[in-house]
C-alpha cells in the first residue's frame, strides 16, 4: 500500500504521461523484481502489481508489465552475462525489453545448427517491441518451450497502435539466426509461470480500473440532472450503481485470490488464475458497459477517462488467454 500511495502521488503530479517511464525510474520500481546483483530490489514480481494498479486507473499506457515483470523476470531467472548486461540498464530506465509470446498461425520454433539458433514462424501483439532495445521471444525447441533474447535490430516487425493506447508489433522470425548463448537458461515451466504471472497482473489492474469506473460513474450521476433532479436519485440508476459495485468487488476478490495462488503448485495456481480471469472478463464487461451507458454521450468521448478505461478492460478480456480458453483450462483441471 505504501508503494501504491507513493506512486499515485507521483503520477498525480505528472504533467504529461510522456514522462511516465522516467517517473517509474525515479521511483526505483523498474528494477523491483530483479536480484540486487542485477541492479534491482530483489522483491517478488507480484509487488510490481501496485504499479499497474496506479497506471491502469489513470489510463497511462506504459509497458511496465511486459518490460519489467515478464521479460525482465525471465532474464533475471536466467542470469548470466545477458542479465548482467541488460537488467541494470532496465532498472535505470536506460533500456527497455519486450516479451513476445503469442504465436502466429504456425507456432514459433527454433532449431540449432552450426550458425547458432535458427528461428521460424512469427509472433503477434508484442507490446512495446518496436520501442524496445531487445525482445524475449518464446519459441518451441525439441525439448519443449524456450526463450531467446534477441536484439531489436535483428528482428523484422510491423508496429501498430492498439485500441487501448499502447503500441504493439508483429514479429517475423523466418531466417532469424542468433548465437547459441541467446537462449535463456530457464526451464520450460518458467515460461508457464510467466504467462500465469501476466494473467494475475492484469487481473489486479482490471480490478483497480473497475473501482475507478464505479467511483467516477457514481460521482457523475450525482452531478448530472434530468427533469430537475440528479439521476442518482432515480431508483433504477441506484440499482445499476449497486450492481456495478458488486461486480467490481467480486473482481477485486478474484484478483486477490489469483495473486495468492502464485505461491501454489502449478495445477492449483493455474486453476485459481483461470477462475480469476473468467471473473475479471465478465465483471469488466458489465462494469465497463454500464459506466459508458450511465455517462451517456460523454462516455464515448475523450474528455473523460471512462472511454479509455473501457477500452483497456476490453483488451484485458483477451490478454494472456481469452475468457473461453481460461474457462476450458479451469474445467480441464477439475
Amino acid at each position: 500500500m505504501e508503494l501504491h500511495d507513493a506512486l499515485a502521488a507521483r503520477f498525480d503530479r505528472l504533467k504529461s504521461s510522456d514522462d511516465g517511464w522516467q517517473a517509474l525510474a525515479d521511483a526505483g520500481v523498474l528494477g523491483l523484481p530483479f536480484a540486487e546483483a542485477h541492479g534491482g530490489l530483489g522483491l517478488p514480481p507480484r509487488d510490481g502489481f501496485a504499479v499497474l494498479e496506479v497506471l491502469g486507473p489513470r489510463a497511462i499506457a506504459l509497458p511496465y508489465l511486459e518490460c519489467v515483470l515478464l521479460a525482465g523476470t525471465l532474464l533475471d531467472r536466467a542470469g548470466g552475462n545477458a542479465a548482467a548486461q541488460w537488467l541494470p540498464r532496465v532498472a535505470a530506465g536506460e533500456a527497455k525489453l519486450a516479451f513476445a509470446s503469442i504465436d502466429d498461425r504456425e507456432p514459433a520454433r527454433a532449431a540449432i545448427d552450426a550458425a547458432g539458433w535458427r528461428l521460424s514462424g512469427g509472433k503477434l501483439l508484442s507490446i512495446g517491441a518496436a520501442e524496445a532495445d531487445a525482445v524475449v521471444v518464446a519459441a518451441a525447441v525439441d525439448d519443449g518451450p524456450a526463450a531467446f533474447l534477441i536484439a531489436r535490430e535483428a528482428l523484422a516487425m510491423k508496429a501498430y497502435p492498439t485500441i487501448d493506447g499502447r503500441r504493439a508489433a508483429d514479429l517475423l522470425l523466418d531466417d532469424v539466426t542468433v548465437p547459441t548463448d541467446a537462449r535463456l537458461a530457464i526451464e520450460p515451466e518458467d515460461i508457464a509461470d510467466i504467462l500465469d504471472l501476466g494473467a494475475a497482473a492484469i487481473a489486479a489492474e482490471a480490478a483497480a480500473i473497475m473501482a475507478r469506473l464505479v467511483a467516477d460513474t457514481r460521482d457523475y450521476c450525482v452531478q448530472r440532472e434530468q427533469f430537475g433532479k440528479a439521476i442518482s436519485s432515480f431508483q433504477v440508476v441506484q440499482h445499476r450503481l449497486v450492481d456495478m459495485h458488486i461486480e467490481a468487488r467480486r473482481a477485486a476478490a478474484a484478483a486477490a485470490l489469483a495473486v495468492d495462488a502464485l505461491d501454489l503448485d502449478p495445477a492449483e495456481r493455474a486453476k485459481a488464475i483461470s477462475a480469476a480471469k473468467v471473473t475479471i472478463a465478465d465483471a469488466g464487461r458489465f462494469v465497463g458497459q454500464n459506466a459508458v451507458q450511465l455517462h451517456g454521450g460523454m462516455g464515448m468521448t475523450e474528455e473523460l477517462p471512462v472511454s479509455a478505461l473501457f477500452k483497456r478492460l476490453t483488451v484485458i478480456e483477451s490478454e494472456y488467454g481469452t475468457r473461453d480458453a481460461h474457462l476450458a483450462r479451469y474445467m480441464a483441471l477439475g
